[in-house]
């Protein structure tokens, strides 16, 4: 008979102290899964997105409190606070950038300036939402980006798609080239390989970009490493006497006294008198390393007809050393220039012509002729004239007189 006593006093202390904490709630913020709703529904990675909520006083009692955000339980940002008439609403809004792509549940919490008057029932509200992800945060989902690092290298090519320092591994050790300490794994590393992107090639000695190896010129001077092993250079030195003249350029690569050799009779400009090999020693020569420009004429006819046109053409004149960079011509007191011209002679008799180059150092040639003009209209006219004269002889002496002396 004890027993069912306790039972029913059980009970009835329990319902008493239900109604009790029931009638001590006084307020009720509240927030519901419909109050929450985002700026856009398309979630990307690193793209903002603006959350809002609505929290309603369902309470007879003017109410106050804050509102929390949470991205998987870390909150969002700082307290959005709310106050609420009786019966009424107020909303908030937080903008949000996920930095990580998949599964987030968004929380909204509600906590109220008095939580001892406050039901905490509808207190809490949870979204799941899917990020979808996208690497170089340029609103385009990697699904779709044709370059999910946007570090200007393709997907379809880049070795390292989600890492924008990366996109290059040339030795295929999974570790990317600018972070490898040795991208051709070829035992050098990349600070003392001169090409390190080679495995088959360390050193290039005169940086061409072609390795040692491969390269039938390794010092770059202009002379192979197998004629430089003949004459006695060094293939490793572009410059073996050190007189600062390229092994190349140097007509006397062993010699680190001469390297100049301007006439190439096999004696160094340093000693030789004659530079240009020229006629004049360099002490009297105004161009002692330049050898005079040669004048030379296509047609040296000495005889033109007047008022014809008459070519004169220096296109075969030559300068061993260099190019003829001028060509002057003098006729009759008037200049004219180029390596070909033609005149008009407007009077008979003999003319003077000059004819001066200069070559690209600046040393000139001058050449003086003469040409005698004719009026070969009037001696042809005349020469036509003496034949008729000579045939009408001949034909009288011959036909005509003897058939006279026969009558």
């Amino acid at each position: 008979m004890k027993t069912p006593f306790k039972f029913s006093l059980g009970i009835i202390l329990s319902l008493f102290l239900s109604i009790t904490a029931f009638a001590a709630y006084t307020g009720d913020l509240d927030i519901n899964d419909s109050a929450i709703t985002f700026s856009h529904y398309n979630f990307l990675e690193g793209y903002t997105t603006r959350i809002y909520a609505s929290a309603s006083n369902k309470s007879n009692e003017d109410l106050l409190g804050v509102v929390r955000f949470f991205d998987n339980d870390k909150q969002i940002n700082g307290d959005q606070a709310i106050s609420l008439f009786a019966g009424k609403t107020d909303d908030v809004f937080i903008d949000w950038t996920p930095l990580s792509p998949g599964l987030h549940k968004i929380a909204v919490k509600i906590f109220p300036y008095q939580p001892e008057l406050d039901d905490p029932a509808n207190n809490w509200v949870v979204k799941e939402i899917t990020v979808l992800q996208d690497t170089d945060h340029d609103g385009i989902q990697n699904s779709e980006d044709p370059d999910d690092d946007n570090d200007g290298a393709p997907d379809e090519t880049d070795l390292f798609p989600l890492n924008n320092k990366e996109s290059v591994d040339t030795d295929g050790d999974a570790v990317g080239d600018n972070t490898d300490s040795d991208d051709d794994n070829d035992g050098v590393p990349d600070s003392f390989d001169d090409l390190p992107l080679d495995p088959n090639e360390t050193i290039d000695t005169d940086h061409d970009a072609i390795g040692n190896i491969a390269d039938p010129d390794d010092d770059g001077d202009n002379v192979s490493d197998t004629d430089e092993e003949k004459v006695g250079t060094q293939p490793l030195n572009s410059d073996t006497d050190g007189d600062t003249v390229n092994d190349g350029a140097d007509a006397f690569p062993l010699d680190t006294n001469e390297s100049l050799d301007t006439d190439n009779d096999k004696i160094g400009n340093n000693i030789d008198t004659d530079d240009d090999n020229d006629g004049m020693t360099d002490e009297t020569d105004p161009f002692p390393l330049n050898k005079e420009p040669v004048i030379k004429l296509d047609d040296d006819d000495a005889t033109v007809g007047l008022l014809e046109k008459h070519l004169f053409d220096a296109s075969p004149s030559f300068d061993d050393d260099g190019q003829i960079v001028s060509y002057l011509w003098t006729i009759d007191g008037e200049n004219l220039e180029g390596n070909s011209i033609t005149h008009i002679f407007d009077k008979p008799g003999k003319h003077n012509i000059k004819l001066t180059i200069t070559d690209d150092s600046g040393q000139s040639a001058t050449q003086d002729f003469q040409i005698n003009v004719i009026n070969l209209r009037l001696y042809t006219s005349l020469t036509v004239t003496l034949i008729v004269i000579l045939l009408a002889l001949l034909i009288y002496f011959k036909y005509i007189a003897p058939a006279k002396k026969q009558k």
